[in-house]
């Protein structure tokens, strides 16, 4: 099937869903739990007293939550099909600023730990992880790191920054620097403000920022124990962790996100035997929208990719995987 030009713009895919999903709400159960450091996370669940069907994690991206268009997509075809879904909601990123001087970055691996192993103590069944964008690069770097000791059946990553520098450079320019950016700083910035009313030591520069480096060398090394951006791009990034993992992972990306180029994915040396990347010529930035007249199943196919790819006992990918999601 022709791929309508419209749905090949790589912008027009990544900002579509946002407003078609916006009636699309998952029937969400929020579990607020307690860390070791006396904070909290705030988990939305679907299905959650059926604990035994799988269990799908969704680590959310950048200023992300549970009403991110991908989550809800997510969420809501699990909830259909009566697994149990849950999106942990990264610190600062539940409506709520945390107790603690502390916020997520994409190399966060010891919150994800942690999560996950809340979650495993409430499972009997096969436990599933879901990452998209830097939550996608988070979860593969604690695959890499953890190995044989993941807690995890089976992951799936979508959208990943697998080099963060390579696309710190491509979001700091043009549209993506105007659009995406801006909408990031525009709630990450009035948390920092609210951190500094909190907390003497932790201090909010008064000045026009519009760059993700900026904001980091700012404000992530304040609290986090990197040197500058620089330091925390080449600690943080995913890509020197995925010869590690010994989870059955897939790497999904589109050949046409615009926050993501194709020159930061990883060889294919790279890569451990149970990673598999597979691309498609479109779908955005974890958007991924469909051809169908029925926006709702159009917005569904790649949740039901997502399941069917994690209920598979083996660990195949489909070689016909544009015309599985049916996106060009």
């Amino acid at each position: 099937m022709k791929v309508p030009n419209f749905l090949s713009n790589s912008h027009f895919n990544t900002i579509l869903p946002v407003y078609l999903t916006q009636d699309m709400e998952p029937n969400y159960v929020r579990e607020r739990i307690t860390t070791q450091d006396n904070d909290f996370i705030d988990f939305d669940w679907v299905s959650k007293d059926e604990k035994d069907n799988p269990t799908v994690i969704l680590f959310h991206g950048t200023e992300g939550n549970s009403k991110s268009h991908y989550a809800k997509r997510i969420m809501y075809y699990l909830e259909q099909i009566g697994w149990r879904g849950v999106v942990p909601h990264f610190r600062g990123c539940s409506e709520e600023i945390n107790r603690n001087l502390r916020f997520y970055h994409a190399g966060d691996t010891e919150d994800v730990s942690w999560i996950i192993q809340q979650i495993k103590n409430r499972t009997t069944s096969k436990l599933f992880a879901c990452g998209v964008s830097i939550g996608g690069n988070m979860l593969l770097k604690y695959l890499g790191e953890t190995r044989e000791n993941s807690l995890i059946d089976k992951a799936i990553s979508i959208s990943t920054p697998f080099d963060l520098l390579e696309c710190s450079e491509s979001l700091n320019n043009g549209f993506n620097k105007h659009v995406y950016v801006k909408h990031f700083l525009n709630t990450l910035l009035p948390k920092m403000k609210e951190y500094s009313m909190m907390f003497d030591n932790f201090q909010y520069i008064d000045r026009k920022i519009d760059t993700l480096d900026e904001f980091n060398n700012l404000y992530l090394c304040q609290v986090a124990d990197f040197h500058d951006t620089y330091d925390y791009y080449k600690q943080a990034s995913c890509k020197q962790f995925l010869k590690d993992i010994t989870t059955p992972t897939m790497l999904l990306q589109a050949q046409n996100d615009p926050m993501i180029p194709m020159n930061c994915w990883p060889k294919r040396e790279e890569l451990s035997p149970y990673v598999r990347l597979v691309s498609t010529k479109n779908g955005g930035h974890a958007g991924f929208v469909t051809f169908n007249r029925n926006y709702k199943e159009a917005l569904l196919k790649l949740p039901k990719f997502i399941v069917k790819y994690l209920s598979r006992l083996e660990q195949t990918i489909p070689a016909d995987i544009d015309d599985k999601l049916n996106i060009g």
